[in-house]
């Protein structure tokens, strides 16, 4: 498969839909000796947005219990020491950490964090958090609904970042807005649009098992928006900014020459294709197979991305999470075999427009809506030359681009309003599964996987809906099958009983993987000390050379 160029430029004015970048400095960011110019792709709505791009900028300013270091060793950070009996985890907590409004850290701090967290979203509960106790006042026990053995690792995401117990009885809006946590950064200034600027908290001494642990070595970080890659990318070539995130992939190989680049892969679910099972034609298992064998997604993902992100075969797993197996090989490209089982399902002729028709005549149509703020340029690309592949065997595939006032709407949730979701899940456990195909309870709507966007309102509870289960699965011995998973207490049987559950989800074609989540970071050689790991980049560290 062969891309042009013109249609690789024409997908970035697609860029418009995303916003415009900001204006730059124009001294070279070298001569901030003590301030870090970073420049970052997507603005979040809060920082309380259950979502990747709010935990960034958060992992600056909240420390978690737990820290996770670049090669996912954990290592004690609020918290001494843990451990795990059956569904009760114990965790023995620092007495000496004061949050930046002069709060001190205890249990009942971290209890109602945990509180706070039930009520954020719904993957909390899926996650199999259901409730914590104070034992004494540097003690706290969680519990869970059953045994997770993941715990730890997800704690270490800033996702869990632990507030100020007071912090957390102020309006969510304005949580949002300025959290407050203990970590060696506090938000001085959200400027919307444009920046966050974070200056140094002067009292930190309790940086995490392995670092430094006192104050930061900058004085401040200017986050800044800016939406464009090619924009983001110039400023570092003028020496305007310190980091970049996310360049373009055709300027990732000339990075790995030129500047110091670093790379992770998001826990949870790579950028994969579900399909919805409820309603529409996906609902039979051949055509979903056949959907798969046409869509030449490795071709697809190498001609774009250009080596800068890989190919994930596997829909359930992206490989940077525990008990990931390698399904690269799964759907390997064959139109033949494709055409056959679409014959099979009763698509046998083709139209005048090279569509696959039934025999009551009716086109072989599908829908694949894409979100703005979760799709880049170049993802819109790779959407495209999947548009163009499956055409070849007679799948008309449209694809929408919403306006973020159609997302915050909730379009294209409903059964009966899209037939394929293309979207990642970020967490550290295989947990994800639950989170992801857990079958709802009486509320079936999945709308509310667009309350992140309205900051003012906790998840909805009533009638347990899952938002997050895009293949609408409503197959609870799947479910019982990945609770089974999580209470085995032996590793290797564990490990088994995942890799079964992966398999199933491929060989039933419930959800397909397309490419990795990547972070990919960029920084001046005279930069050192950036912490990255699966979670988020973390500034604690960085000097100026």
């Amino acid at each position: 498969m062969k891309i042009s160029r013109r249609s690789i430029l024409g997908s970035i004015l697609l860029i418009g839909l995303f916003g415009e970048g900001v204006a730059l400095a124009d001294a070279p960011a070298q001569k901030q000796s003590d301030t870090l110019v970073y420049l970052h792709s997507i603005e979040p709505a809060s920082l309380f947005q259950w979502w990747t791009q709010a935990t960034y900028p958060k992992r600056q300013i909240l420390d978690s219990l737990v820290y996770l270091d670049e090669k996912n060793k954990l290592h004690p950070w609020l918290a001494k020491s843990w451990n795990q009996r059956g569904t009760v985890w114990t965790f023995k907590l620092r007495d000496d950490v004061e949050f930046t409004d002069g709060a001190k850290l205890d249990a009942a701090t971290v209890v109602k964090n945990f509180d706070f967290w039930k009520k954020l979203s719904t993957s909390v509960h899926d996650s199999f958090f259901k409730e914590a106790k104070a034992i004494d006042p540097y003690t706290v026990e969680f519990h869970t609904t059953y045994p997770q053995p993941y715990l730890a690792d997800m704690l270490s995401s800033a996702l869990f970042g632990i507030n100020s117990g007071p912090s957390l009885d102020r309006d969510l809006k304005e949580l949002g807005e300025k959290p407050i946590g203990s970590g060696p950064f506090y938000l001085k200034e959200w400027k919307h649009g444009e920046e966050i600027v974070f200056e140094r908290n002067d009292k930190y001494r309790w940086g995490p098992e392995g670092t430094h642990g006192g104050p930061a070595y900058l004085k401040t970080v200017l986050w800044k928006f800016v939406p464009d890659g090619n924009t983001r990318w110039l400023a570092l070539e003028k020496g305007e900014a310190d980091i970049v995130y996310d360049p373009p992939s055709v300027k990732w190989k000339e990075a790995q020459g030129k500047y110091l680049t670093s790379q992770q892969f998001a826990p949870g679910r790579n950028v994969a294709l579900s399909f919805n099972v409820e309603a529409g034609p996906f609902t039979d298992k051949r055509i979903r197979q056949a959907f798969g064998y046409a869509s030449n997604r490795k071709k697809i993902v190498e001609s774009v991305f250009r080596g800068a992100v890989p190919y994930e075969g596997n829909g359930a797993f992206s490989q940077s999470t525990q008990e990931y197996i390698d399904l690269n090989n799964q759907y390997a490209y064959s139109p033949d075999k494709a055409i056959a089982l679409l014959k099979e399902a009763g698509y046998g002729a083709v139209n005048a427009e090279g569509y696959r028709v039934n025999k009551d005549g009716k086109v072989l149509e599908v829908v694949l809506p894409l979100y703005p703020n979760l799709t880049n340029a170049e993802g819109l690309i790779a959407a495209q030359a999947l548009q163009a592949e499956v055409k070849k065997v007679g799948f008309k595939l449209n694809i929408p681009v919403l306006t973020k006032t159609e997302l915050a709407a909730g379009r294209y949730t409903k059964a009966d309003e899209y037939d394929i979701y293309q979207g990642y899940w970020t967490v550290y456990a295989p947990t994800v599964l639950s989170i992801n195909y857990r079958p709802p309870g009486k509320n079936t709507s999945t709308s509310t996987i667009y309350a992140r966007q309205q900051i003012n309102k906790y998840a909805v509870e009533d009638g347990e809906p899952n938002p997050h289960n895009r293949v609408r699965s409503r197959d609870w011995k799947l479910q019982e099958a990945i609770i089974a998973a999580h209470a085995e207490s032996k590793p290797d049987a564990r490990k088994a009983k995942f890799a079964a559950l992966q398999k199933r989800i491929s060989d039933d074609a419930l959800a397909l993987g397309f490419y990795a989540s990547a972070y990919n970071i960029v920084e001046q050689k005279y930069l050192s000390g950036l912490l990255q790991n699966n979670d988020a980049p973390w500034f604690y560290e960085v000097k100026k050379n």
